[in-house]
């Protein structure tokens, strides 16, 4: 009798830490015409479900990047991209935001099983999918024939294998003008040449350069550029100019809303290229940041991680003021699908860094910087 009680209370005692710490064995059963595919993990009671998981129930591939903490699945022909500590996920390349963040555990990434199953079947060329107490059933399968997904691309754009170095303006937009008359587009261009030499001769990436010569380019191509490349990284290289001619220091952009009036001026400065190329759309809002910087959440953490090298090694090296790294509504940076940096190397209105910014031995230092901040950034994925 007293065993009977002592294996009830024991029983009791484990389904009350199975409610608190959301254990499930087994997970969610998955059925498809009454057939049981398998068990997908959960974990918080089958709140939260593995992609992983789920993907390889269903019979479909799925990839994970250890490095940036990344998974693509493909479910059904649609391509589901989740990161780590993210609440953003991408369905075939648009933004959803969900009620949770992404959980990284024993491998498997968890998210939101209700936003999840809601997200596939919002989509015309899915299955059905319904959450009926533990058991995840599909039903009406569409005629529609559905491909898979294939994650080659993904893989290959995941790895650190190519570069993109952007030297702003060029051709008919100048950009900024020294008062000795030196052009930022032949600073920004002198600097991107010295650093893909440098990357070139001592890493085993490959190198773009959106322009080599002295031509007029459209942000949109040189977003072009780099997405087309499946850039590993981003760094669109710059000098910067002010009213008052006593501003002095560089500094490194990121996308997003406009923290300062400071970052709005040098934004508004550098997006004044879109009148010279008869954009006649509208200006960028901080609404339209706020989506920017959803899209770009994937890589938000990279871009920083990496605009904080790039003030550090300039920092170790010249001196001048490190004015940070700061957030801006910089076109060229909306829409590139990589981490991605804007980098202002001095000021070219300032007399003092005008004479420097002329000076090839700075140049060399700058670009030499730069470099130091992209072998260190490489191995922060290796680590």
């Amino acid at each position: 009798m007293k065993s009977s009680k002592i294996k009830k209370y024991l029983i009791i005692f484990l389904l009350f830490l199975s409610s608190i710490f959301g254990f499930n064995n087994q997970g969610i059963k998955i059925i498809k015409n009454d057939l049981v595919l398998g068990y997908v993990k959960t974990i918080e009671n089958n709140r939260l479900i593995s992609l992983n998981s789920f993907s390889t129930v269903l019979g479909y591939k799925n990839f994970v990047n250890d490095k940036t903490e990344k998974i693509v699945v493909n479910i059904g022909g649609n391509k589901i991209k989740a990161t780590n500590g993210i609440t953003f996920v991408l369905f075939d390349d648009k933004v959803y935001q969900f009620p949770n963040k992404v959980i990284v555990k024993d491998n498997n990434y968890f998210i939101s099983t209700s936003s999840l199953l809601k997200l596939i079947n919002s989509n015309k060329s899915s299955s059905n999918f319904s959450l009926k107490d533990n058991e995840i059933v599909i039903s009406e399968v569409l005629n529609k024939k559905t491909e898979r997904v294939d994650l080659t691309n993904e893989k290959k754009k995941w790895k650190f294998s190519t570069i993109v170095i952007d030297p702003g303006h060029g051709g008919k937009d100048p950009g900024a003008v020294g008062y000795r008359g030196t052009l930022e587009k032949d600073v920004a261009l002198d600097v991107a040449k010295r650093l893909e030499k440098k990357i070139s001769r001592n890493m085993d990436v490959k190198t773009v350069l959106t322009r080599d010569e002295d031509i007029f380019l459209k942000l949109d191509e040189r977003k072009k550029i780099a997405n087309d490349n499946n850039g590993s990284l981003f760094i669109s290289i710059h000098a910067n100019a002010a009213s008052d001619r006593r501003a002095s220091g560089f500094e490194t952009f990121l996308i997003g809303p406009n923290k300062n009036e400071a970052a709005v001026r040098v934004a508004t400065r550098e997006n004044a290229v879109l009148e010279l190329e008869g954009f006649s759309g509208k200006k960028l809002t901080n609404e339209d940041l706020i989506q920017a910087t959803i899209a770009q959440s994937a890589f938000a953490s990279k871009s920083e991680q990496f605009a904080a090298l790039v003030q550090e090694e300039i920092g170790k090296r010249v001196t001048s003021r490190n004015r940070g790294v700061k957030q801006a509504g910089f076109y060229v940076l909306w829409g590139a699908s990589m981490p991605n940096v804007l980098v202002e190397l001095g000021f070219i209105s300032n007399l003092s860094e005008e004479k420097k910014l002329r000076s090839s031995q700075y140049r060399e230092t700058l670009a030499t910087a730069i470099f130091r901040a992209v072998e260190k950034y490489e191995k922060t994925l290796n680590q």
